[in-house]
């Protein structure tokens, strides 16, 4: 019987390497704050219509002449009716000089915007010479300057009368006091007493004319004089 040979011992297994402890992956650097907005360009100022500078400077001088003069003459106007107004005597009024050619150049060539001031100060000037006459001839006829200016259908009474006629403005106010009386300046002095229509004083209305008026006429005398619009509408 043999003998069993002793098997060879086991190497020991070899140590295992050291584990190389992972780096640290590196910290993300913070973002960035976003730039500030662009700052706003400024806004180019609105062109006037037309897209055209309105510098009367840049107008040939007999344009700029023409608007200065029509401003002015404006001007003029309104400060005679406030001489007026105030119990000041003005100087004779003079007739507004009518718009003359221009010698060096055509205003229909002119930029719009200077047309339309050309166009605008000549209305003015006019507006202005017809309320001076209005406002100088009212004492006058009796008539009341303010509710005068505010009636409407004096005003296109007058819209084509030659505001240095002034007849013809005298004539203008003597037919409107007589369609619309309520416009005369109201008389002063002791109240009458009752109701009496038949013998009327300058500037009242009678139950009669108010039935006759129309709506337009009812809205002026209710502005005008609210106390006789409110006795006849509830007579």
């Amino acid at each position: 019987m043999s003998t069993p040979t002793p098997s060879a011992p086991t190497a020991p297994a070899a140590p295992a390497a050291p584990q190389a402890p992972a780096p640290a992956a590196p910290t993300a650097p913070p973002t960035p704050a976003a730039p500030a907005a662009a700052p706003t360009a400024p806004t180019a100022p609105t062109a006037p219509e037309g897209g055209e500078p309105q510098d009367v400077a840049s107008l040939p001088a007999w344009a700029q002449k023409l608007i200065t003069d029509t401003r002015a003459e404006a001007a003029n106007y309104r400060t005679r009716a406030q001489s007026v107004e105030q119990g000041q005597q003005p100087a004779p009024p003079t007739a507004p000089q009518a718009p003359a050619d221009a010698p060096e150049g055509d205003v229909t060539r002119l930029p719009q915007w200077a047309q339309r001031a050309i166009t605008d100060g000549q209305t003015a000037a006019r507006r202005a010479a017809v309320q001076a006459a209005i406002i100088q001839a009212a004492p006058a006829a009796g008539a009341d300057v303010a509710r005068l200016l505010d009636s409407q259908s004096f005003a296109a009474a007058v819209a084509s009368v030659d505001p240095a006629d002034t007849a013809a403005i005298q004539q203008a106010i003597t037919n409107t006091l007589t369609a619309q009386p309520w416009l005369a300046v109201t008389p002063t002095g002791p109240a009458r007493g009752g109701a009496d229509f038949t013998s009327t004083g300058a500037g009242e209305v009678t139950p009669e004319q108010f039935a006759r008026m129309s709506y337009a006429e009812r809205v002026e005398l209710h502005q005008s004089d609210p106390d006789t619009y409110r006795r006849l509408a509830g007579s």
